[in-house]
């Protein structure tokens, strides 16, 4: 069994007014948490576990994302003031996502911040007299009615993610990007230490311009600072950028890792050819682990997973994951998390500015959105799942709507502030107290730009193949996974977009017969874990009568599943979502 305990750490903070009756003791265990440190003073309660366990000295901040970075250097704990939401020279808003801080003056009064993506996540509840922040929704969700919050679940049913601030349990809500909570005497208030940042369009060339050098700056002052720092290199685009923002002559024995999904993976292939054109030391690993689990063992796997990740993203893909990390070297990591952001995601068909529209919206939801993550059909409660979809393309529209841009814009902005914070953070929140990891296409500079592009520049990942020319263009000649070179999609002609556009129109027929099929894409080791997974409830059905309670999921599809019948990995990870919101 691989150990998980680097990851675990946490802390809950408690705030009284009126009320002293919140015992966060039990409240702990029944989230699993099993030995805490707890602190009790005058008016706040202050628990911490794990990685977190000697961190509460009154005054002095505690960050609670493993790290705390600057543009171009780590900030020490004690330049960081969240009464005025600066970090030495800089201020809250310039440190890399994820990054979260929390500090108690001598008055008790708690202040909690999270980055200007809202990446690293916290949570926050309120009751009678009493408020509490925490690291866990769990535990927050045991100090008082953790009954489960059904739109919450249906959103997550549907996409297998969360939107807004929303969370699986009923009253407790997530801090959201720029915002700072502060806590005192029971009061719980809200407020953002920045602005949202104003962005004016700029030319492709000038983004182009900036952001190589910004990245270039970013990896040489990285790897000085971190010289056996590590590469996450697949055959995609957004890693070739970061390999080619270092310079050449620092590639010699730079380690590189690739995750293998089997032996004819394209990205260990392609990955491969780089390592060894570069003089790069190529670090890969496979899945097999996976089927050395035993049932019990995959279940507590996934349970700690679901835990870690408070529930709200797919629990049996995360823990294939920690599996496969377990195995590869745990220092200073490069990943390139954040290109899409600068490649409209969201966009189909021609980058046109309509107004956001529902017909958009439905077309974006049924087509990409609910593709991939929704629970199988039949698996739902049949009164909950015909509510379920038509109220998760709502809150999709409403969030659309609510950018008041058009519709290539708000799809933008809502790939980066709700699936990049909700799906990405969450996960980045989950390992971020064993893993220094850093993503230099997250840096507040980069969002910037990209947010100040043109949808048409970024459309077809324009953008972001200029940039791997400028940066090294032999990079650049050298063929993607799956797609033409970068060089291809810098500056097309129209024979050539018509030769990119095979790709896309491959995925896009790809996606339609998915949708007609009802079938999804699992995750790495989804379908192992699953197998493992369900066999294990098979033995012990019943950790499933809590969920059975809530009318979530249908009884005679539980039943069929006990039973014998196959159950999908994006139906599963609700699945453990909700039966590790269960009090241990």
């Amino acid at each position: 069994m691989i150990d998980v305990d680097r990851y675990a750490g946490g802390i809950l903070v408690v705030s009284y007014g009126d009320c002293k009756d919140r015992d966060p003791a039990s409240a702990l265990r029944a989230a699993g948490i099993t030995t805490p440190t707890i602190v009790r003073r005058e008016n706040t309660t202050v628990a911490t576990w794990g990685a977190l366990v000697a961190e509460q000295a009154s005054g002095s901040p505690v960050v609670i994302s493993g790290l705390a970075r600057g543009p171009r250097a780590a900030i020490p704990p004690a330049a960081i003031d969240l009464a005025t939401a600066t970090a030495g020279d800089e201020t809250i808003w310039d440190l890399m996502p994820p990054f979260a801080a929390l500090q108690i003056d001598d008055r008790s009064t708690v202040r909690a911040a999270t980055d200007m993506l809202g990446f690293r996540h916290v949570y926050h509840r309120r009751g009678d007299g009493w408020s509490a922040v925490s690291t866990s929704s769990l535990v927050l969700a045991h100090l008082d009615d953790a009954r489960i919050d059904r739109q919450g679940v249906a959103v997550q049913a549907m996409l297998g993610w969360q939107l807004g601030d929303r969370t699986l349990i009923h009253g407790v809500r997530k801090l959201r990007e720029r915002q700072r909570i502060t806590l005192h005497d029971g009061e719980l208030t809200i407020d953002e230490y920045a602005p949202a940042s104003p962005h004016s369009r700029i030319p492709i060339d000038t983004a182009v311009s900036e952001a190589s050098t910004m990245l270039s700056d970013y990896m040489v002052d990285y790897l000085d600072e971190n010289p056996d720092a590590i590469l996450q290199l697949t055959g995609g685009l957004d890693s070739r950028i970061l390999l080619a923002a270092i310079p050449r002559s620092r590639r010699k024995g730079l380690r590189v890792l690739t995750l293998s999904s089997g032996p004819d993976s394209e990205d260990v292939r392609i990955a491969a050819q780089l390592a060894e054109r570069y003089g790069m030391v190529h670090l890969v690993q496979g899945l097999s682990e996976l089927s050395d689990l035993d049932p019990s063992e995959a279940h507590a796997l996934v349970m700690f997973s679901a835990r870690q990740l408070n529930g709200m993203a797919d629990p049996v893909a995360h823990a294939a994951l920690l599996v496969v990390e377990s195995a590869f070297p745990q220092g200073a990591r490069i990943s390139g998390l954040g290109g899409e952001v600068a490649r409209g995601f969201y966009y189909v068909g021609p980058v046109i500015g309509y107004p956001v529209a529902r017909p958009l919206t439905r077309l974006l939801v049924d087509w990409r959105m609910f593709a991939n993550d929704s629970v199988a059909t039949g698996a739902l409660n049949a009164e909950f799942g015909e509510w379920a979809r038509p109220f998760a393309t709502d809150e999709v529209h409403q969030v659309l709507l609510n950018t008041g841009l058009p519709w290539p814009d708000a799809t933008d902005r809502m790939y980066l502030y709700e699936r990049m914070q909700r799906w990405s953070g969450v996960v980045d929140s989950a390992v971020c107290l064993g893993r220094a990891t850093v993503n230099p296409m997250l840096d507040p500079r980069f969002i910037d730009i990209a947010n100040s592009l043109a949808p048409v520049d970024k459309a077809h990942a324009r953008f972001l193949a200029q940039l791997v020319c400028r940066l090294d263009p032999e990079l650049a000649e050298i063929p993607l996974e799956g797609r033409r070179a970068p060089l291809a999609y810098a500056a097309p002609g129209l024979g050539q977009r018509l030769t990119n556009g095979v790709p896309v129109a491959q995925k896009a027929g790809r996606k339609i017969a998915q949708r007609l099929r009802n079938t999804r894409r699992p995750p790495a080791g989804g379908d192992t874990l699953t197998t493992l997974l369900t066999e294990h409830w098979r033995r012990n059905p019943s950790l499933l009568d809590p969920v059975r309670k809530t009318r979530v999921f249908d009884d005679q599809w539980l039943d069929g599943m006990l039973a014998g019948a196959a159950a999908d990995p994006s139906t599963t990870a609700l699945l453990a979502s909700m039966v590790a919101l269960s009090p241990s």
